[in-house]
């Protein structure tokens, strides 16, 4: 940005400016041009000068959330000069090819669910698949066709590399190969189609820039217990919503997933909490309603026949693919003697985990083993281990309180003990187990949150990993004969590093393909202790929320 442009966003941003750039070198801001899909011409300007997240493993989808606001001047006039500035959350991600880009997701759930019921979902605004459009522009250098952007197209001075060349002189993509090609496109890897040849092309990455609407507060940051049902709540709402009006399903219900919607002044929003990132999600080939010619109402049936696209074929199977974020799981997916199709049941159970975590890392449980109950429950590397310790969770007969927090030990109960009675859990003890549904989960949380005795103000404890001891504001970490000082900032992103996801929910899961890996993932030796180098704090919302990397799960190929 210049300083004309930071000027701008000062004057633009009026009240608000100290609140949201507290802790922000606007150095390190820059403004980016938002083509929506199916429009090469025309764009937004976004000025993105608050970096939320960065996902800086090597090998993953290199996702980076901003806090930005729209770059509204024209021509020196700001069109929008004397209103309050909007601001928006912009994820930029390099997907994998062979997945359904995730704008589609976005866009069936607009096209299916109606305006007056829609909740607990975001909605995207503006953006695209980047790297598609760019290698458009490419191929049009290439050819000579005639380009429609609003940018040039790239020039012709590029050689191609001595001894690579496409078979019989012309690519599957029907550009000639010769020496004489434009460079190739900067928004999407070419390594694949260059090394093994074009119809590899769906392992190459492509970049997404996507703009959506709601900026939210992560899950691990709620105010109050009945604040954090509330969010949770709504987020299965807007799961149900996508499910059974357009047939997406979401396959990555984690922490960092799932955000919480402060109220406006006005009190008129209709979410206190809403489901994103759609990257690993995937839908019917046509919306329920569509697909069964009925009017669609909410169920828990719907045909699904998952649209993802692997060589250009459509309707190749994936819901044996095990997709998701590891802890949050369902254990019938962790069984390596199964071959269990990702339904809703899975993710309900996933939402049931999600409030596990965060109700033994940030809330005054009663749990015997205390700040080690998550390590306790929630194992990693080994699916067997990971499926036996939640098996022995779910089978005690109260397995966790929370101290003077009636609402909220009472749902916990009822949740497991339907949760112990699902094919996982009790498949091989019962004669009749019985999957989660939305009519069995969803009345349970309107019970607790319709129930007397809530706490106030009992807002999110700060979870210290062992190793730590809290002080009146930072905690210690005592390595050794030194010590280190951390902020409680730092502490919670280290607690959350590879568990909790995207602070802004926009970046977090991962997958396990089943057709590059076994049923059973390989195990992963975990550090004994607590090692600072691997912590990544990062500036959140405000300057108080964290956000963090993704999640950990084995040739994941993120």
């Amino acid at each position: 940005m210049t300083p004309t442009d930071e000027e701008w966003l000062v004057g633009r941003l009026g009240d608000k400016a100290t609140e949201v750039l507290c802790g922000v070198d606007l150095n390190d801001g820059r403004c980016v041009k938002v083509w929506d899909e199916g429009d090469d011409e025309h764009y937004k300007t976004f000025m993105l000068f608050k970096l939320l997240n960065v996902n800086a493993r090597l090998f993953s989808r290199a996702t980076m959330v901003w806090l930005g606001i729209e770059d509204t001047r024209e021509g020196g006039v700001d069109s929008c000069a004397g209103q309050p500035a909007v601001l928006r959350v912009i994820k930029e991600a390099w997907r994998q090819v062979v997945r359904t880009p995730e704008q589609m997701f976005y866009e069936r759930l607009k096209e299916t669910i109606p305006e007056d019921e829609w909740v607990g979902l975001p909605r995207l605004l503006h953006g695209g698949d980047v790297g598609e459009r760019d290698v458009r522009r490419w191929k049009a250098a290439c050819t000579g066709e005639a380009w429609v952007g609003d940018d040039a197209l790239i020039g012709t001075s590029h050689t191609m590399p001595t001894g690579i060349s496409d078979s019989d002189g012309v690519g599957a993509s029907g550009v000639p190969a010769d020496d004489a090609r434009p460079p190739y496109p900067m928004h999407q890897t070419w390594s694949c189609r260059l090394s093994v040849g074009e119809k590899f092309e769906y392992r190459e990455r492509s970049h997404m820039r996507l703009v959506v609407d709601i900026v939210g507060r992560p899950l691990w940051r709620f105010k109050s217990t009945k604040e954090l049902i509330l969010s949770m709540y709504d987020a299965i709402r807007g799961h149900r919503l996508a499910m059974t009006f357009g047939g997406v399903m979401h396959k990555d219900v984690s922490p960092g997933n799932i955000l919480i919607v402060d109220p406006t002044v006005s009190g008129d929003q209709a979410s206190r909490g809403i489901l994103t990132d759609y990257d690993y999600s995937a839908m019917t080939l046509q919306p329920p309603a569509k697909a069964n010619n009925v009017a669609t109402t909410p169920s828990d049936s719907v045909a699904f026949h998952p649209l993802e696209k692997v060589g250009g074929a459509e309707g190749q199977p994936a819901m044996k693919e095990r997709t998701g974020t590891y802890y949050f799981m369902a254990i019938e997916l962790l069984d390596i003697e199964e071959e269990a199709s990702h339904d809703v049941q899975h993710d309900l159970e996933s939402f049931y985990w999600v409030l596990i975590w965060i109700v033994l890392r940030h809330t005054a449980h009663t749990h015997p083993h205390g700040r080690l109950a998550c390590d306790n429950v929630f194992k990693f590397g080994s699916d067997i281990d990971s499926q036996a310790h939640k098996q022995n969770f779910v089978m005690q007969k109260n397995p966790v309180r929370v101290s003077d927090n009636a609402p909220l030990t009472s749902l916990l109960r009822k949740l497991t003990k339907l949760v112990s009675r699902t094919p996982g859990y009790a498949g091989r003890i019962l004669d009749d187990p019985a999957p989660l549904t939305y009519d069995t989960v969803l009345p349970l949380f309107e019970e607790a949150i319709n129930s007397t005795g809530w706490p106030e103000n009992d807002a999110a404890l700060p979870f210290a990993p062992p190793g730590m001891v809290a002080t009146n504001g930072p905690y210690d970490v005592v390595k050794g004969k030194n010590k280190r000082v951390f902020s409680a900032v730092a502490v919670e992103t280290a607690s959350t590093l590879n568990s909790e996801g995207t602070g802004l929910g926009l970046g977090s899961g991962a997958t396990a393909d089943s057709s590059t890996r076994p049923r059973k993932m390989r195990r992963k030796k975990q550090p004994s202790g607590v090692d600072s180098k691997s912590w990544t704090p990062v500036l959140g919302l405000g300057g108080s929320d964290v956000a963090c990397s993704g999640t950990v799960v084995a040739n994941s190929g993120r």
